[in-house]
């Protein structure tokens, strides 16, 4: 009888534990887990057992694009790298004002802003069944250094070195008091940089390419806190989104509202908006006369609507008016730096005089000054990518008001490939441009030799400016080094702050609530959603 009742123990036991999905690595010792109870929307619809069944209303469903890469760090398909944030963590993750919050990084020290050692969070499973240890957050910094949408940003790394099992070196080539702020890069396997699903340590992992669905990864610290117990994924075309989330086969949808695919939602959805560092900007041909000139370059700043761009042409939500070089997001950024001595039309006006610009032939355009008693005719060129509809309405938009101060001035509108093509052969006066900055809000890229100096504007007269933003510490160091940095850049007007962009995440009404998306990760604390899959439908 006795032996009986252990066996029938033993039985249930082992039952309970592969209904649960936890039958995991035996031999491996158990990290520290939160337990809480089960979300109840779970008890109320039980997931579908594992097996390869189409998604119906009721399950958590997300756009998946099988025939693309799931790696997060090479991936360029935007509805898979929206997957990556379930599947991947980070030392780091970017909250909804862009600063860095820990995740994988339980301490990390700097004495000179050069060189900071990272300690790892012991006891993190990943979905291969192994230990997160410094050399997978090594090998997958070093790895994002050389390719794929990180690398830009980690420009500024001079190495990274693993030390024993939990800790990471990483040293910088000039000091960054907010280099942190960069390190919201997922964390795979190390050697794994050529799977098109790497492991990882997120919440979940994928189950299998047949069963098109993500599961909770056993032994995660927030297992028990999770949302959902199963993300189901769904295959679809473009055309297909607006009827898939309608019919509730989707259950939340990311988008640019400024890119060029216009997404366009029947059913009544929840929005949710977060701040990015996706900037938009008039950038200047400098090898042009006409543009050489700083005041003519200003001038031109003082003819922009920033808050009827936002307002009308990009409809409120989906921006920020930045007349000023730094996003308003930032989290130090005081308004006060935007106070002016002058109204902008009386500004203009003076800035163009001083650029020698009149109406010298009353032809109702202005002409420019030689300086000797004639004056030179001019028309600016100014080209703008034409698969994007919103920022070719921004480019005329600003040539009209332009045009009413007396600019002649022409918008052309370029295919891709021919608008780089400009942009490399110098073949513009003006373009309109978009750069995503990293979070540390370095400038770089624009104001210094390379990158998107396409007009020479930038020169190494900014690297002091720079430099004493980046290595600020305290707030008022900050603040100081930062409107120093805004002043000289609005008064050599390199180039001209236009707006920076919020993306958007649409949900059907009342079906999640806790969701803060942010840079870094839609799901961004997923664990502190609340999804009420009755409202799925």
């Amino acid at each position: 009888m006795r032996k009986t009742f252990l066996f029938a123990i033993l039985s249930f036991l082992l039952t309970a534990l592969v209904v649960q999905g936890c039958w995991w690595n035996p031999t491996a010792p158990k990290p520290h887990v939160t337990q809480s109870v089960p979300p109840e929307a779970d008890v109320l619809l039980p997931d579908v057992p594992l097996q390869n069944v189409a998604p119906v209303p009721g399950q958590f469903t997300l756009r998946y694009d099988p025939n693309s890469s799931l790696n997060p760090i090479t991936t360029l398909n935007r509805d898979n790298i929206l997957l990556a944030s379930l599947l991947y963590e980070s030392l780091f993750m970017l909250d909804g004002n862009l600063l860095a919050q820990p995740l994988l990084c339980k301490e990390w020290a700097t004495k000179d802003n050069i060189t900071f050692t990272f300690e790892i969070m012991p006891g993190v499973t990943m979905s291969d069944g192994s230990w997160l240890n410094a050399g997978d957050v090594a090998y997958s910094i070093r790895q994002a250094m050389q390719k794929g949408r990180y690398a830009s940003r980690l420009k500024s790394i001079n190495s990274v070195t693993s030390d024993g099992d939990l800790t990471v070196t990483i040293a910088l080539f000039s000091p960054n008091c907010r280099f942190i702020n960069l390190l919201d890069v997922p964390i795979i396997k190390s050697g794994s940089i050529d799977s098109s699903i790497p492991p990882g340590s997120g919440p979940y992992f994928f189950a299998s390419e047949e069963a098109m669905q993500l599961d909770r990864l056993p032994l995660h610290r927030d297992y028990y806190s999770l949302p959902v117990t199963t993300v189901y994924l769904k295959e679809c075309e473009d055309n297909q989104l607006t009827e898939m989330f309608d019919d509730g086969e989707l259950s939340l949808l990311w988008d640019d509202p400024s890119d060029s695919f216009d997404l366009r939602i029947n059913r009544l959805p929840e929005k949710r908006f977060y701040n990015t560092t996706a900037f938009h900007f008039i950038g200047f041909n400098a090898r042009r006369s006409l543009m050489a000139d700083p005041y003519v370059r200003s001038a031109i700043g003082c003819s922009v609507d920033r808050q009827y761009i936002v307002e009308n042409i990009l409809v409120g939500q989906h921006a920020i008016p930045a007349p000023l070089a730094l996003s308003p997001a930032f989290w130090l950024y005081d308004e006060e730096w935007e106070r002016r001595d002058l109204d902008p039309l009386v500004e203009m006006t003076l800035l163009l005089v001083n650029a020698g610009l009149e109406d010298f032939n009353d032809d109702s355009f202005l002409e420019k000054s030689d300086w000797l008693g004639g004056y030179e005719e001019f028309t600016v060129d100014f080209i703008v990518n034409e698969e994007n509809p919103h920022r070719c309405l921004i480019a005329h938009k600003i040539a009209d008001t332009l045009r009413r101060t007396g600019f002649n001035i022409t918008v052309r509108e370029l295919p891709w490939d021919g608008f780089l093509d400009a942009l490399q052969a110098g073949n513009f006066d003006m373009y309109y441009g978009e750069i995503v900055l990293g979070a540390d809000f370095d400038l770089s890229p624009l104001l210094l030799p390379g990158g998107l100096n396409y007009g020479r504007t930038a020169n190494s007269d900014y690297i002091q400016f720079i430099d004493d933003f980046l290595i600020a510490r305290s707030d008022d160091e900050v603040r100081y080094a930062a409107k120093r940095l805004c002043d000289e850049i609005s008064a050599n007007a390199p180039f001209v702050p236009i707006l920076y962009k919020k993306y958007a995440v649409y949900s059907p009404m009342g079906a999640v609530s806790g969701a803060e998306p942010s840079q870094s990760g839609v799901f961004y604390n997923f664990a502190k959603w609340t999804i009420n899959r009755m409202m799925l439908n």
